[in-house]
This record gives C-alpha cells, sequence and structure tokens, in this order.
C-alpha cells in the first residue's frame, strides 16, 4: 500500500494545476459500489474506496449513497466526504466528514473552505444531473465547472510507486489469462473458462472487473448479450476460436489483456492468418512506445503492419472495432491518451512513466474474430510489457 507522503505529493500536483487553470479549489467526485467506472478521482487522491453500493435517493433520509467527495482548496487543507462513518486500516490519507447527505454536505463544505469563483469539478460523468443542479442553485457565488482534463492531466505521469502496483496487476492478468487458457478445454463452457480467471484474480487480492469473451461461431461477437458476459450453456468444441478480453485491478491499478486461441489444437491457415495479424499489428506500436514519439506514429505503425498482413492481402481491412484507435491509456481506469492518427491525442507526445494498453480486435461473421492485447510502461529506455505470457 501507499504511505500518506505519495498522496499528499498528488494533493499538491492537483493543487498547483487548479491554480493554474483559475480555479478557487476543486471537487473530486467519485462513484463506488465495486463497479471501478467512476472510481479513480476520489482513490487517487486518498486511497479510499466507497463500497456501498448507489441507492436512489429517499428525501429526508440519504443523498448520493455510494458515492465520496475530496474539496481541495487551492490554499487549505483536503477534506474527504463520505457516508461511510466507520472504515477498516489503513485509513483515508486526508481528513474525514461523514453525513448521510453527501450533496448538502458538499455545499456547506465549499462554502466554508472555498473563496466564491470558479470550483473545478472532476467526476462529471459520475455527478448525477439532480446533484449538480442542486449545488449550482444553493451555491451562487460559486460557478462550478467541468474540469475533467485536470485529473487526467495529474494522472498521466505515473510515479514510481503506481509504476510498481501496475507491474504487479499485470503480473496478475497474465496469470488469469493463463488460467482461463488452461481451462479452455474442449466440452468446457466459456461460464468455466471465464470462472477459472476470476478464481485467480479473487485469491490475489485482486478485483474482477469484467471480460469481453466468445467462442465458435460467435467468435466475431464481443460477449454474451445478458449481464453476464459468458455463456454457460454452449460448449467449447476442437477448433473452435476463443477470444477473451479480461480487465481487473490489483489495489486499484487496472490491467487490460486480450487474447486468442484454437480450442484443443492448432490453427488452420485463416485462422492462423487472423491471430497474426492482430497480434503483430501490436506488438509493432508497442516497440513504438518510446519517450518522444508521437501518438500518431505509434497508431500509424500499427495500422501499416496490419495493411500487410497476409490476412488483410486475402480479406480487406475490416472496420476498425474501436472507433479507429489502437489502445489507451491506464492506470485508474481507462484513460487518455487514445492512440489514434488523427484527433485530440493524435499529436500528444509519449513519457517515460505512461502505461499504455495497446489492442486490435477484428470481426468478421464469415471468419470469426480475434483481439490482442498487452499493457506496457513507457520506460525511459523503451517499452516494458507487464502483460507478458
Amino acid at each position: 500500500m501507499l504511505g500518506s507522503d505519495e498522496y499528499e505529493r498528488r494533493q499538491a500536483a492537483l493543487r498547483r494545476l487548479a491554480a493554474r487553470s483559475g480555479f478557487e479549489g476543486v471537487v473530486v467526485w467519485s462513484k463506488g459500489g465495486a463497479a471501478q467506472d467512476q472510481y479513480a478521482g476520489v482513490y487517487h487522491l486518498t486511497g479510499f474506496y466507497q463500497h456501498q453500493p448507489f441507492v436512489p435517493d429517499a428525501p429526508g433520509r440519504w443523498r448520493a449513497q455510494g458515492h465520496a467527495a475530496v474539496v481541495l482548496p487551492v490554499d487549505g487543507p483536503a477534506l474527504l466526504l463520505t457516508d461511510t462513518g466507520t472504515l477498516q486500516e489503513p485509513a483515508p490519507a486526508i481528513r474525514l466528514r461523514t453525513a448521510p447527505d453527501l450533496v448538502d454536505t458538499l455545499a456547506d463544505q465549499i462554502r466554508a473552505s472555498l473563496p466564491p469563483g470558479r470550483v473545478g469539478l472532476i467526476g462529471c460523468a459520475a455527478m448525477a444531473a439532480p446533484w449538480w443542479c442542486r449545488l449550482r442553485s444553493v451555491l451562487p457565488g460559486h460557478d462550478l465547472v467541468g474540469a475533467d482534463e485536470l485529473g487526467w492531466e495529474a494522472r498521466r505521469v505515473k510515479s514510481p510507486a503506481e509504476l510498481d502496483l501496475l507491474r504487479a496487476s499485470g503480473a496478475l492478468g497474465a496469470r488469469a489469462m493463463t488460467a482461463a487458457r488452461d481451462a479452455a478445454a474442449p466440452g468446457a463452457t466459456e461460464a468455466e473458462v471465464a470462472a477459472a480467471a476470476i478464481a485467480e484474480i479473487v485469491r490475489a487480492g485482486g478485483v474482477y472487473y469484467g471480460m469481453g469473451i466468445s467462442s465458435g461461431a460467435r467468435s466475431h461477437t464481443y460477449a454474451a448479450s445478458g449481464p453476464a458476459p459468458y455463456r454457460g450453456d454452449v460448449r467449447l468444441s476442437e477448433g473452435d476460436l476463443l477470444r477473451i478480453d479480461l480487465y481487473g485491478s490489483l489495489h486499484g491499478y487496472l490491467f487490460d489483456l486480450a487474447r486468442t486461441w484454437v480450442v484443443g489444437g492448432e490453427p488452420t491457415t485463416e485462422q492462423r492468418r487472423l491471430l497474426d495479424a492482430v497480434r503483430d499489428s501490436v506488438m509493432a506500436g508497442i516497440e513504438l512506445l518510446r519517450p518522444g514519439r508521437r501518438v500518431s506514429e505509434v497508431a500509424r505503425r500499427c495500422q501499416e503492419v496490419f495493411e500487410r498482413s497476409s490476412f488483410a492481402a486475402h480479406h480487406g481491412l475490416p472496420a476498425s472495432e474501436m472507433g479507429g484507435t489502437w489502445g489507451h491509456g491506464l492506470g485508474l481506469s481507462f484513460e487518455p491518451p487514445w492512440l489514434a492518427e488523427d484527433g485530440a491525442n493524435a499529436g500528444d507526445t509519449i513519457e517515460a512513466g505512461m502505461c499504455l494498453a495497446l489492442e486490435r480486435r477484428v470481426a468478421i461473421p464469415s471468419e470469426g474474430g480475434a483481439t490482442y492485447e498487452d499493457d506496457v510502461i513507457v520506460t525511459p529506455s523503451g517499452p516494458e510489457v507487464i502483460t507478458g505470457d
């Protein structure tokens, strides 16, 4: 676990970013409830995760259960707000206030600790519209402004302690994928394969976040259409393509990797073309993940190698399954930069200390589907793959 000095450095860095943007302070709002979708902001600053799941507001009793907030003045101490009264050790690295109505308590704290003016909100996607409207109505002197870009900037380059946590998480993800592959024998179900991966994650103290898994005639799809992404009623057959995109975390830091195999045997010529195309194009991009390179250069290299593949020569260029991107930043969430030849991040420079997930998925109903993805830390001397087999 991280020490309090790590969190104090993070809070100080976000204060500097807020001051540079003309804010009196920032409010960082996060959702918990074991979803892992919107928890990163508060966790990054405090080490606190809210496990209470979201429940609808009950006027006069509670509001915004399953959420937490940090009020961080540019000049002054930070405060964590939560509805959880009793916490296990280690305690959050910050002052703590509990209250059942998180929204009105947050308004009171903004009035008490921030002078009138612009206040940045990090975590806009996690704050419901009624709560945003409530804050704006009771805080006429404070202009609450969306500022998610400050959160992304603060988490873009990881500290040495974070990089070690990402290495441990990546190694766990690789072990979980190996467990899934070992379970993927003819006669097994997708659910049994998924269970093997999830058990490996949980045994190590990690958190299963989610997966996309499909096989055989459905391998071109991402996952089953119901809440469970895996099928428990269809068994794998020898020669089936089985593809898994697996994501989870250890100490909050994500792994995100994908593999595709042929069940119980060697791939056919067409399957080999597909498998080689996705893997080789991703690996070519990984080789370019070096300080000073542009995001657009990495994406272009991936695309060039894919276009030269035997698969593309025989089947043409299928549409991208990821909106033209070849991956994304990784840390406490799926993050910018998005690796594409154009768009908002195309001109971004790769820096040492970044962690990136490079991936490619191909889906053709007549041929099947395949995915390959690895997580990579950018070091001063080049790429370090942390999810290798």
